[in-house]
């Protein structure tokens, strides 16, 4: 069941100078919350920014919903200044999230940027159900997570463009070195675009099918302004426009067309 109300702030860390996570109360009414959905969060009591702010959840716990937010302005600027014992107005659960099976035994997970929040709560869900997860997470810089990665990955690998603390290089790189070694049930993965497109190319190659969790500049959230459209494939020579907030965010790589660089 969907909620649209506010709810408490119980916790809040600065994980980086630009990057933070909220913990709110979960409201009862929710039922369930899974992997890869999102919340619209409220980021003004003034009126602007007017729209609300599309955020992951990148966990959940019976009485919590946690997001990782970057602040990239004025909405998610004004959501860094909330404090532990403020009210945050959300709206969700909204999507569809990833195709979990619970008979699966082994899965590999790719994050990239922010794109590994929601990542991290997918490993902390297929964990739970005994599900073995190798993981591979990029970074421009600094990573975040590390230990939550380290610690329930059977495989892992921290992969950064600069920090030379970590391996140097892109996700993609190691992706398509570890799949020839490996036979998985499912592979998941978010991060930027860029990233994405790389790892569809490759997995098309080496027939696979990778589910992915799409970003994208959202309005209301629940499919009404047509806003967050992006193309998949209809029949083997058509595509059609979808609504990323609505038949998404997870879509599956053979379905998905990206734009021409």
């Amino acid at each position: 069941m969907k909620f649209n109300g506010k709810v408490k702030i119980v916790n809040k860390q600065q994980l980086q100078e630009d990057i933070f996570q909220l913990t709110v109360e979960k409201p009862s009414e929710i039922d369930v919350i899974s992997p890869g959905h999102f919340f619209n969060l409220m980021a003004t009591t003034s009126g602007s920014p007017l729209l609300r702010r599309p955020i992951s959840v990148s966990n959940t716990t019976e009485n919590s919903i946690e997001f990782t937010i970057k602040v990239l302005g004025k909405g998610t600027e004004w959501l860094s200044q909330k404090r532990i014992g403020d009210y945050l107005e959300i709206m969700g659960p909204l999507g569809n999230g990833f195709d979990v099976n619970d008979k699966m035994e082994k899965v590999l997970l790719l994050g990239g940027g922010i794109g590994v929040a929601p990542i991290k709560g997918l490993l902390a869900h297929l964990t739970n159900k005994n599900i073995k997860c190798d993981s591979i997470i990029g970074f421009r810089d600094q990573p975040i997570f590390v230990e939550e990665f380290k610690t329930f990955s059977e495989y892992n690998e921290i992969i950064s463009e600069k920090d030379t603390n970590y391996k140097l290089g892109y996700v993609t790189e190691y992706f398509e070195k570890i799949v020839k070694s490996n036979n998985y049930d499912a592979i998941y993965a978010c991060g930027p675009e860029a990233m994405l497109k790389s790892l569809v190319k490759v997995s098309e190659g080496m027939g696979l099918r990778l589910q992915l969790l799409m970003e994208n500049k959202m309005a209301c959230g629940i499919g009404a302004c047509l806003v967050c459209t992006c193309k998949v494939k209809q029949g083997d020579f058509d595509y059609k426009h979808v609504r990323m907030c609505k038949e998404g965010p997870m879509f599956y790589s053979d379905e998905v067309i990206f734009d021409e660089d």
